[in-house]
C-alpha cells in the first residue's frame, strides 16, 4: 500500500511538472514567477540556490525535483535549472544574457539539455525604449535537422496594457495574451491576464501584489469558473547589512475559503529559509506531506 501511494504521489508531481519543462518558462521576463518569488531576504547576498523537493510517505523521504539558480556579481540571474528524479527527459537548464553587464534587459535565452547538452530553444530579444518587443524563437526537435522557426511579438502602450502574440512556425497564432497593469494607493499592483486561443477566452487571471512583491490574492476563472486563492505571511525581524527590517514569510494558502497549505520553516544565520515544511488538508486534518530543503552559497 505505501509503495502503490508513493507511486501515486510522485506520478502527480511528474505530471505537474512535465508540463512545466515542456513550456519551460514564460517568454516574458516580467511573467517568471519563479525569479519574482525566489523568497530571499536580500539576494544581492546570495550566489546560488540549490533547492530540492522531496515527498513523505510514512516519514520516509522520497526525491521528485530539484532547481538550481545563479546569480553574477551585478545580480543578474545568469543560470537556471530543472532536474527530475523521476524522468530526465524533462530535465533542462536555462542560461540567461543581458544587453548590459548591470541591466534587466535580455539579449538572449538558450534552453540546454543538461544530460546531452544539446541546445533545445534559442530566444533572441528585440528591446524597446521601456520592454521586449519581440522574440525570435529556434525550437531544436528530436531527429529533424533544421529547428523550428518562430515569433514572439508586443504590442501595448508601455504603462499598464501589454499584448503578447505567439506566433507558429507556419505564421499562423497560437495564442495571445492580454494583461492589464493598475498600481495601488498603498504601492502594490492589480494585474489582470486574459489568455486566448483561436480568438476564445480560454482562462482569467487576477493578481493582487502588496508593496513589498508578495502576492496576497490570485482570482482563476477558466470555463466560467472562478476559483479564489488568498496568501497569508508571518512578518519576522531580520538582519540586512547589519540593519533591522521586517520580513514576511508564507505562511498558509486558502483556496475558496479553505486552508489547503501551511508551510513551517528553519532559517540559516542570514535569515533565509533552508528547511520548508508543507502540510496539505486531507480528510478534514493536517497531513506533513512534503518538505523542501535548499542550499544557499553566498557572495564572499
Amino acid at each position: 500500500m505505501k509503495t502503490a501511494k508513493h507511486i501515486l504521489n510522485l506520478l502527480s508531481l511528474i505530471v505537474v511538472n512535465l508540463g512545466y519543462a515542456q513550456y519551460y518558462l514564460p517568454y516574458n521576463p516580467s511573467n517568471w514567477e519563479f525569479m519574482n518569488n525566489a523568497s530571499l531576504v536580500d539576494f544581492s547576498q546570495v550566489k546560488s540556490v540549490t533547492t530540492k523537493h522531496l515527498t513523505l510517505d510514512e516519514n520516509e523521504e522520497f526525491p521528485v525535483y530539484e532547481t538550481f539558480m545563479l546569480w553574477n556579481n551585478s545580480n543578474q540571474l545568469i543560470d537556471y535549472q530543472f532536474v527530475n528524479y523521476n524522468n530526465s527527459y524533462v530535465d533542462y537548464d536555462i542560461h540567461f544574457k543581458y544587453v548590459n553587464p548591470y541591466g534587466t534587459q535580455l539579449k538572449s535565452v538558450i534552453i540546454t539539455n543538461p544530460n546531452t547538452n544539446n541546445i533545445i530553444e534559442e530566444w533572441q530579444y528585440t528591446n524597446g525604449v521601456f520592454d521586449v518587443e519581440k522574440i525570435s524563437v529556434k525550437r531544436y526537435l528530436l531527429n529533424v535537422e533544421e529547428p523550428d522557426v518562430f515569433e514572439i511579438k508586443y504590442t501595448g502602450n508601455d504603462d499598464d496594457f501589454l499584448q503578447e502574440t505567439v506566433y507558429t512556425p507556419q505564421g499562423t497564432i497560437e495564442h495571445v495574451l492580454k494583461q492589464w497593469y493598475y498600481k495601488a494607493n498603498d504601492g502594490g499592483h492589480y494585474s489582470v491576464q486574459k489568455l486566448y486561443l483561436d480568438q476564445i477566452l480560454d482562462q482569467t487571471d487576477s493578481v493582487m501584489v502588496d508593496s513589498n512583491g508578495k502576492k496576497q490574492q490570485h482570482f482563476i476563472t477558466n470555463l466560467g469558473i472562478t476559483s479564489k486563492i488568498l496568501y497569508n505571511y508571518k512578518s519576522r525581524k531580520v538582519l540586512v547589512f547589519g540593519e533591522e527590517q521586517e520580513y514576511q514569510e508564507l505562511e498558509r494558502i486558502i483556496k475558496d475559503g479553505k486552508d489547503t497549505e501551511r508551510y513551517i520553516y528553519e532559517y540559516d544565520s542570514k535569515g533565509n529559509w533552508i528547511i520548508k515544511k508543507i502540510y496539505k488538508i486531507k480528510y478534514a486534518r493536517w497531513e506533513y506531506t512534503d518538505i523542501i530543503r535548499r542550499e544557499i552559497e553566498y557572495k564572499s
